[in-house]
């Protein structure tokens, strides 16, 4: 990952969850987390260092204003790229970019070596333009699959065949980046393709001796190597976030001048991607109680009223105005207040619409009881014992292997209780980080990346946790 901080789902989820509930400091969390990925997404789409902060503004206020529209906070992260995706591309589609585009600069604190750069951008020019997407989405910017899918607007199967298929053609095309570079001496055909030395090549020559690899006894045996992709990638420079944007969304999020440029660029977004029409901003209709609640509220209000003003009503009175009192409490309109597209959300601390003391003026018609008629007193159910405390568990770990790649996840879970664990250290070649917290039968998933750039062979290591287990990993090249 190039530079950018690393963010957990569990933390996505929190974001996701203070936003929803208005938090003053749940937008500009987000934006500490994911604007330098998202700038540099943008500017990827746009190419121009104007046009991507206006793209990355405008879709973190249609975020703030539509977070309603989110049906689960575990889906946060893949619905907040897939946002930024449709503004950019509403902005392209609409021709809202600049005559003559000026590229932002590279960010600060990546390095790496520039000739391994270019070599990498004319390798990726030989995929078309959705590969080199959904690889930077996959492998940068770390969505799964389901996420990746979200954003493409494909099955969450298509995401991952096409990311397969990218990293196989680019690693057909690193491999030709070595041959090109080891082979000119030993093979007639590869120094006619690839030229002089000094000369650099194009795409087109890279696929030429891609495809002469895979019929030449030679060559084959010098381009029979795994190349560690994803690190390559990271070699790639990302976009450098302009410092005053902060200041800019953050301002318009929250002041009240803004609130007209808020609603327009909440409306303007695109629907969702299957074709219906969006709702009005969330932040709005979350407030208003729900409408069936309200009518059965009156109705029983009404009914109540009846009720209490009949002569010779009686013990029965008092019942009437306890049950009226009961319909009109703060907290009882809560369970049937919440609208259908609210259901997977955390429910709001308060609405609008929590007011008591609706019965206030029917209460002066209420008979007093007989003085003979005593209440019964309310039956209390016995207090269920505490539950005992749960007792920690232990910690299983599995490895991997990593197969036509440079990483791969090994597995930690907690058995027989909740249990911490924590990458301790690696061996030989390979490298791992992560700790957590899991509940019984809970499982961590740990990458683990392979250091070297190019594969010449087999290989094997180790992952060590805490409790002293080891989880194994191989490789095959």
């Amino acid at each position: 990952m190039p530079g950018w901080p690393s963010i957990d789902r569990a933390e996505d989820e929190r974001l996701a969850q203070s936003l929803w509930a208005g938090e003053m400091t749940a937008l500009p969390e987000i934006y500490d987390a994911y604007a330098p990925r998202l700038f540099d997404y943008c500017h990827v789409l746009l190419r121009d260092q104007e046009a991507a902060g206006l793209a990355l503004h405008d879709s973190l206020i249609t975020v703030q204003e539509r977070i309603g529209d989110l049906p689960d906070v575990r889906l946060f992260r893949g619905w907040l790229y897939a946002v930024t995706r449709r503004e950019c591309l509403r902005r392209r589609a609409q021709d809202d970019l600049p005559a003559r585009r000026r590229p932002a600069a590279e960010a600060d604190g990546v390095g790496g070596d520039d000739a391994i750069r270019r070599l990498v951008h004319t390798a990726l020019l030989v995929l078309d333009g959705a590969q080199r997407e959904a690889l930077d989405l996959s492998l940068r910017h770390e969505l799964d699959p389901h996420e990746l899918a979200e954003v493409l607007s494909v099955l969450p199967h298509e995401a991952s065949v096409r990311v397969a298929q990218a990293r196989q053609d680019l690693d057909h095309a690193f491999t030709a980046v070595v041959v090109a570079a080891t082979g000119r001496k030993e093979c007639p055909s590869v120094a006619e393709m690839a030229g002089s030395i000094d000369e650099p090549l194009g795409p087109e020559a890279y696929g030429s001796i891609a495809r002469h690899i895979a019929n030449c006894r030679t060559c084959s045996a010098h381009g029979n190597r795994k190349v560690a992709t994803a690190r390559l990638l990271d070699e790639m420079p990302t976009a450098a976030l302009p410092a005053a944007l902060r200041a800019h969304v953050l301002n318009t999020a929250v002041a009240p001048e803004s609130a007209d440029l808020r609603h327009t660029i909440a409306l303007r977004a695109e629907p969702p991607a299957d074709g219906e029409p969006g709702p009005e901003p969330q932040r709005r209709r979350r407030s208003t109680p729900g409408l069936v609640p309200a009518i059965v509220a009156c109705c029983l209000l009404i009914v109540g009223g009846i009720l209490l003003v009949r002569p010779g009503s009686g013990q029965s009175d008092v019942d009437g105005e306890q049950a009226i009192g009961a319909s009109e409490s703060p907290g009882s309109a809560a369970p049937g207040g919440a609208s259908p597209s609210d259901s997977a959300l955390p429910s709001p601390s308060r609405t609008r619409g929590d007011s008591g003391g609706g019965s206030k003026d029917n209460s002066t018609a209420v008979a007093r009881p007989s003085r003979t008629s005593a209440p019964t007193p309310p039956r209390r159910s016995p207090t269920p014992p505490p539950p005992p405390p749960q007792r920690p568990g232990t910690l299983s770990v599995s490895g991997c292997r990593m197969n036509d790649g440079d990483r791969c996840s090994a597995t930690v879970t907690a058995n027989g209780g909740p249990a911490e664990w924590s990458v301790t250290s690696t061996s030989a070649n390979v490298s791992a980080s992560g700790s957590g917290t899991l509940t019984a039968g809970q499982t961590a998933y740990v990458t683990v990346t392979r250091r070297d750039l190019i594969c010449l062979g087999g290989g094997s290591g180790s992952v060590s946790f805490n409790s002293g287990a080891q989880a194994p990993v191989t490789w095959d090249c």
